[in-house]
């Protein structure tokens, strides 16, 4: 962001307006969304490159640098939430407007600060109230936490993050989930205690393309352990005469469900993907990896987890 210097016509107007900044991926012209986190705009851009040109995701990590272009005029105001700052003018002189333009220019940056970290509040609040399935926990966090986790996440100090977010984070240190559980083992108590280690819904968010985020609460089991064994016996796995269950939703699962098109389920009952390259952080998991081991290990800073899918 830059000053723009008071015009005649500035002292007509009750507010003293700035230019905003903004940046756009050099190679694909696309303008970058300020509200999203850098790797998930990276991992938008490199997937739909992938997709266009059949390209190997290792042999576009030698492209880096990532090429981004800033520009200070145009504002795509069609293609991304605005992000304009405004001065009060109280009085229309020379001297007053002289100071609020010193002012403006001082606390400028705190200001865009103050307006990014409430976005990262407000979509922690939501991340949490999903984990949790009340708005309790998000409402019970105190301003000095708030700011220490905003202070963490800006300055990039895990350990300042980690003290606030584990008393957050429901079952973030629990044992990774078995997907294949044998009905011969002992599930005495296996929903109670998997409701200590599980949240209520995980909070996961999927980008298509340039498209608004499709926000999708996903359930963490298909079905309790109970209930898989009150079923008959032909509707339960079988391998070498021993039975088994998948309780747990897997990535593969939330894809088919929001992305039909692109995703499906084969005879044989594996994920398939379309003409689509998928990712979460940089790496592309199995389909059959099950969703809450993926979002205790690569969610953001605001518990979500975000799955890119790029397509042609």
């Amino acid at each position: 962001r830059i000053e723009q210097s008071p015009s005649s016509s500035a002292a007509a107007t009750p507010t003293l307006s700035f230019p905003e900044c903004w940046f756009e991926d050099e190679e694909s012209g696309q303008p970058l969304r300020w509200q999203l986190f850098v790797g998930v705009l990276y991992d938008l851009m490199k997937g739909r490159l992938i997709v266009n040109n059949a390209s190997s995701p290792c042999n576009l990590f030698r492209n880096l640098p990532w090429k981004i272009r800033i520009h200070f005029t145009s504002y795509p105001t069609d293609l991304l939430l605005p992000l304009d700052i405004t001065v009060p003018q109280q009085h229309q002189n020379d001297e007053s407007m002289s100071t609020a333009k010193n002012l403006n220019s001082a606390n400028q940056q705190a200001q865009i600060n103050t307006l990014i970290g409430r976005l990262y509040r407000n979509s922690l609040k939501q991340a949490l109230f999903l984990q949790y399935g009340s708005s309790k926990v998000a409402m019970s966090i105190t301003k000095t936490n708030h700011e220490k986790m905003w202070d963490a996440v800006v300055q990039t100090n895990y350990d300042t993050y980690h003290q606030v977010n584990t008393e957050l984070q429901v079952g973030v240190m629990a044992p990774p989930m078995n997907n294949k559980l044998s009905l011969t083992d002992d599930l005495t108590n296996m929903d109670e205690r998997h409701s200590k280690e599980l949240p209520q819904l995980v909070p996961v968010r999927i980008l298509l393309n340039d498209k608004p985020a499709i926000q999708k609460p996903t359930m963490p089991q298909k079905k309790t352990i109970s209930e898989y064994l009150k079923q008959r016996p032909t509707e339960i796995l079988q391998e070498d005469a021993v039975m088994y269950v998948s309780p747990y939703t897997t990535l593969g699962d939330v894809l088919v469900l929001c992305l039909p098109d692109l995703f499906a389920v084969d005879d044989d009952g594996t994920d398939d993907c379309n003409n689509a390259h998928y990712s979460i952080q940089g790496v592309q998991p199995s389909l059959s990896t099950t969703i809450v081991d993926l979002w205790r290990s690569l969610c953001h800073p605001d518990h979500f987890l975000y799955v890119i899918v790029a397509t042609l």
